[in-house]
């Protein structure tokens, strides 16, 4: 019996020795890599940008699922009062379905109804804009005495040297551009048909993907806390996917007001400068005021009581979505101060571009729940309650 124990121990003492020597094997293994990668960091770069084309089609299926989901779900609600309890697989294929009808009836609107005139609004904008160089260039005195704050003639200059100069000497490189722009075109479109597909596989089978996820944070959290980990992650993701959402209704409706108010006051480039205002409002706070800068630019040269007009507009427009309409659709999911939020869209824009700075502000809403969500349980194990600054 007690040589039995003996092997037992040596056994148990052998296999733990072993199963550290394989934690070190791999932690050196894993150190390895990483400087390799650092050493050799263009072909890392090279090999991460190759599987980042690869992966495109699901990278933008996930992502493409992850805004239509609210969608889904909006609509499953009212089908599930239909015979609660009854045929749930066909309500839930019948919502999916519905939700997928939507976006593809928007998509072949704004392909065939709305870029056809955003395009001509364009070309008319293209020719004002030559008449107005032309103008400028004829009466270059005249329009400097108008505007003595700008420095016109250099504006001019510059102008003439970097388009008409500049197009001329690199006329040649024009098809190669051109080509690669319709290759990049036709790979995007490629990426966004099957991204879409892959995006309803992945809607039809969230709930399996929840549960699996469920099941990784469940086996890798610290005993007896995964529950509270499972929720603080669902609490980030309604942050994080109900200001995608809710900000692109927001933004939609600014547009489709916008529209509307410049058809009755008959301004100019109504579509076209609507389109601006409407995927601008997507950058909180600042968002109303990048896509008034065009607009009132273009009006200031056609005539300034239409810029003075369009100004107004979009303040008004930009009071009520502030005041009431995003409030309303958003709530409070961010629940983030202004200069947390100006912080979010400054360093994703510095980063990340346009993309960046719609993104980073539900980025920072989540790591600011976080946080505070550390400092209260750090607070409450101290038992200190503070009161507020007077």
């Amino acid at each position: 019996m007690e040589n039995r124990e003996k092997k037992n121990g040596y056994f148990n003492m052998l296999k733990g020795f072993f199963s550290n020597i394989w934690y070190l094997v791999a932690f050196v293994a894993v150190c390895t890599i990483v400087i390799i990668s650092i050493v050799n960091w263009s072909v890392t770069v090279a090999v991460m940008a190759k599987l980042i084309s690869i992966l495109m089609p699901f990278i933008i299926g996930f992502f493409l699922a992850y805004l239509i989901y609210p969608l889904v779900r909006l609509i499953q609600k009212p089908l599930n009062r239909i015979k609660e309890g009854k045929w749930p697989r066909v309500k839930r294929y019948l919502s999916v379905l519905i939700s997928y009808l939507i976006v593809l009836g928007a998509i072949t609107i704004i392909v065939f109804f709305i870029f056809p005139q955003i395009k001509a609004s364009a070309k008319e904008l293209g020719k004002f804009l030559g008449k107005v160089y032309n103008y400028v260039t004829t009466h270059e005195e005249e329009v400097s005495r108008r505007l003595p704050l700008i420095d016109v003639p250099d504006i001019v200059a510059y102008v003439k040297e970097n388009w008409s100069g500049h197009l001329m000497n690199y006329g040649s490189d024009i098809f190669p551009y051109v080509y690669r722009l319709s290759s990049s075109v036709v790979s995007l479109v490629y990426d966004i048909f099957f991204g879409l597909v892959i995006s309803v596989y992945i809607v039809l089978d969230s709930k399996n993907l929840v549960k699996n996820l469920k099941r990784i944070i469940y086996a890798i959290a610290p005993a007896k806390k995964e529950e509270g980990v499972w929720k603080t992650l669902v609490q980030c993701n309604h942050i994080f996917n109900g200001f995608l959402f809710g900000k692109v209704i927001d933004s939609l409706i600014i547009g489709l007001l916008c529209l509307i108010a410049m058809t009755i006051l008959r301004l100019p480039f109504a579509l076209l400068l609507s389109v601006i205002v409407c995927i601008t409002n997507l950058i909180p706070y600042f968002g109303p005021i990048f896509g008034a800068i065009p607009g009132v630019l273009i009006y200031l040269f056609m005539d300034p009581k239409l810029s003075l007009v369009f100004a107004i507009m979009i303040l008004i427009l930009q009071q009520f979505d502030g005041l009431y309409l995003g409030p309303k659709i958003l709530g409070d999911l961010t629940g983030i101060k202004p200069l947390w939020v100006i912080f979010g869209i400054t360093v994703g824009g510095a980063y990340f571009g346009v993309i960046g700075m719609f993104l980073g502000v539900p980025t920072v809403a989540v790591f600011m729940y976080l946080v505070d969500l550390f400092m209260e349980k750090k607070l409450q194990k101290k038992k200190l309650q503070l009161s507020d600054p007077k």
